[in-house]
């Protein structure tokens, strides 16, 4: 194997753990969005439980309102109906009282409602408030985690930059040129292991004659499905 086969890897090798190591962040990131998720639907939950209180409570005490006015008109009604004497009067006024009923009655079947309503959500709210706890818990405990993972994980793909530049610094202009534009337009796998007669990125099968080519190790040959660079994995790799 040439010096510039070795090299590339060496490349190889370092690219496919820092790749890994992203992979572990991305997957990272997507629980702690998940998780986030859940705590925002519970909080979501317990706000709009506390607005729906809210509201039945004021549209209660409008209801309640409504009623003491009615209660007025009827007191007023009644005092009216004592002082009349003439029959035709008597039955306007009695009128007026049924009606004054009628309406009371209304906006007071509605108040009950109202307050079975607040009692039935606010006898939810500890369920919820204990959702909402639980899911906050679990989000810190799982983001303490994995940024302890993450922590170990950046030091890990710290040392494989490192690494990647002293290899990329020993290939040729040409060829350090080659590598990172494959590189950074193939997910940041420049080079592919040829394994089981296939690349090992796009498994696409190589050509008898191509298979001997890399086998040779003697220059880099192109994956014809998917254009990284081939290497043979060293004896006992």
């Amino acid at each position: 194997m040439t010096e510039e086969l070795r090299l590339h890897w060496a490349l190889h090798e370092v690219d496919a753990r820092s790749v890994a190591h992203e992979r572990t962040l991305a997957r990272h990131r997507e629980q702690r969005a998940a998780c986030e998720t859940r705590v925002s639907a519970a909080r979501k939950t317990l706000v709009a439980l506390d607005q729906r209180v809210a509201a039945a409570q004021k549209r209660r005490r409008e209801l309640e309102a409504g009623i003491a006015d009615f209660d007025t008109q009827q007191h007023r009604f009644e005092r009216q109906l004592e002082a009349v004497t003439d029959q035709r009067q008597f039955e306007a006024v009695r009128h007026e009282i049924e009606a004054v009923r009628a309406k009371r009655d209304v906006l007071e079947t509605e108040a009950l409602e109202r307050l079975e309503d607040e009692e039935r959500e606010s006898s939810a709210r500890p369920e919820r408030v204990q959702a909402l706890e639980r899911a906050t818990h679990e989000f810190e405990v799982l983001s303490a985690r994995l940024q302890a993972e993450a922590e170990v994980v950046q030091a890990e793909l710290d040392a494989l930059d490192a690494q990647r530049a002293n290899a990329v610094a020993g290939l040729p202009p040409e060829a350090r040129t080659r590598y990172e534009r494959l590189r950074t337009g193939r997910a940041g796998i420049a080079v592919a292991a040829v394994r089981d007669g296939a690349c090992g990125e796009c498994h696409h099968k190589l050509t008898p004659v191509a298979l001997q080519e890399v086998r040779r190790r003697e220059r880099l040959v192109g994956c014809e499905g998917c254009g990284r660079l081939l290497v043979s994995p060293p004896d006992g790799a």
